[in-house]
């Protein structure tokens, strides 16, 4: 069981009212950087008498009576709040790089993800490299790597390819973890693709 500081007790008075379980669970993970889950903040309110008289619902249209204020600090409780643009201790530098599960190397370019474009605050490592030479890959276009290792991110291994030439490319295996055995498949992923346009265009002209 976690034994509450006088800070998390007065936190907990101030922020109950207004908040259902989740929003409070989440909100003092976040400034103690506990582990707390739901049914121990549910049982922590209700050990403390905080939920005396409520529904455990809060009605649609109702506002918070604790909106626009603060926590009352508490002893050290100041030492442990977040201030303003302050970042967790934990946060890795720009320029950190990571795995994701499918194997692809990712590098932070912002401190936090932008709500208002809706841009990553991670990037492809090899969209990186690709972009700084070639600029923005273009609509309907992805890069492959031509060896097959996604982690083997240099220029060199990095193509440019259109979606209609990577679904040729998987459907009739032209890709190969030898670079110049893909780059062949490239080319006649490419010629298939060129050939099916030209296929259609006449179809058309002549039920024209």
């Amino acid at each position: 069981m976690h034994k509450y500081s006088e800070e998390e007790r007065a936190f907990l008075r101030w922020f109950v009212p207004g908040h259902s379980h989740k929003e409070i669970t989440e909100e003092f993970n976040r400034r103690f950087c506990t582990n707390i889950t739901v049914s121990q903040i549910a049982g922590s309110i209700k050990r403390y008498n905080l939920n005396t008289g409520r529904t455990g619902r809060f009605e649609k249209g109702n506002i918070p009576a604790n909106k626009g204020t603060h926590p009352q600090t508490v002893g050290r409780m100041a030492e442990t709040q977040f201030k303003k643009g302050q970042l967790p201790h934990n946060t890795k530098p720009m320029g950190y790089e990571r795995v994701t599960k499918d194997g692809y190397i990712e590098v932070k370019i912002a401190e936090r993800p932008n709500r208002n474009t809706g841009e990553k605050n991670f990037k492809a490592k090899h969209h990186l490299i690709w972009e700084e030479i070639n600029g923005p890959v273009p609509k309907g276009y992805i890069l492959i790597f031509l060896d097959g290792n996604p982690k083997n991110c240099v220029l060199e291994n990095i193509s440019l390819v259109s979606r209609a030439e990577h679904l040729q490319m998987t459907r009739q295996k032209l890709r190969s973890t030898v670079p110049q055995l893909t780059e062949t498949g490239v080319l006649i992923a490419r010629a298939s693709v060129l050939s099916k346009k030209q296929q259609n265009k006449r179809r058309k002209e002549k039920c024209n």
